[in-house]
């Protein structure tokens, strides 16, 4: 099955559970179907560390619909909604192009599913197709996802969650595919009509041949960062944003990263949510 006839199979399954109606607890039709759209413009490009661009100009659009399968205020299981997405990576630089289209490096899908639990846990799980419509890379990457998140905004606000990344096919980094941990937290330091702001910090792990060095070796530490970020409401729909992190590389990553152990990210951000 080609990449493209997987990703097909993925909006089918999200359009088929459409079709069968409404499944919903506690929800009309018009609230099953939600969205969001967003351009991101950043000076570099890492994948969980991972250097990937941070020459020229990166424009990385992205896109996602959801529908609400289910919905209830009482039960272990408050909600469940499923949607697809579709995520792409354009740089001036045309990096590692050896086709057409030349600027656009990456192009994933997915399809996910998210669970919301009873106490403010959260499950999303979701299915990654990578692929590099300019050849970067032959073999899609396919990985599998599963991010638990804890809702404390009513005692310390500090948004922490851990996702763990299991590669099913090919890899980022390496010759073998492996499986990585991520965790991390997303405080909001105010939120106001005018803006917000928010900060964040982030630890990327291997748990099995994730981050495999040049010379077959793996560090634990995979990278870290810090950051800051601020939004600002334009309409009901609309809302720009700008962030910075910055990034600190465990070794074998700072090799694999042209040698620098840190580097600073800065983007902007034009978000749409319908």
């Amino acid at each position: 099955m080609t990449l493209m006839h997987r990703a097909f199979t993925a909006f089918a399954f999200v359009a088929g559970l459409a079709a069968l109606g409404p499944v919903t607890a506690n929800a009309d039709d018009e609230s099953r179907f939600s969205g969001i759209a967003q351009l991101d413009l950043t000076n570099a490009y890492y994948f969980r560390g991972i250097l990937n661009e941070n020459d020229g100009l990166i424009a990385q659009p992205w896109g996602e619909l959801y529908m609400n399968l289910y919905s209830s205020e009482d039960g272990l299981i408050r909600d469940v909604t499923a949607g697809v997405g579709v995520w792409l990576s354009i740089h001036s630089e045309e990096t590692l192009a050896t086709n057409g289209p030349h600027s656009l490096y990456e192009a994933d899908y997915y399809p996910l599913i998210s669970t919301d639990f009873a106490g403010g846990f959260n499950l999303l799980t979701i299915y990654y197709f990578y692929d590099s419509p300019n050849g970067a890379w032959d073999d899609a990457v396919e990985e599998l996802n599963f991010k638990l998140s804890y809702d404390d905004s009513e005692s310390l606000g500090l948004s922490p969650w851990v996702n763990f990344a299991i590669e099913t096919h090919s890899t980022s980094l390496g010759p073998n595919s492996g499986t990585g941990v991520q965790f991390g937290i997303a405080p909001t330091f105010y939120e106001g009509d005018a803006f917000s702001v928010s900060g964040s910090a982030e630890v990327g792990l291997t748990i099995d041949d994730y981050y495999e060095g040049v010379d077959s070796s793996e560090d634990t530490f995979g990278y870290a960062n810090i950051g800051v970020g601020i939004g600002v409401p334009i309409t009901d729909t609309w809302s720009a944003g700008g962030s910075f992190k910055y990034f600190f590389f465990g070794n074998d990553l700072e090799t694999v990263n042209n040698g620098d152990s840190s580097y600073p990210v800065g983007m902007l951000s034009l978000t749409a949510e319908f």
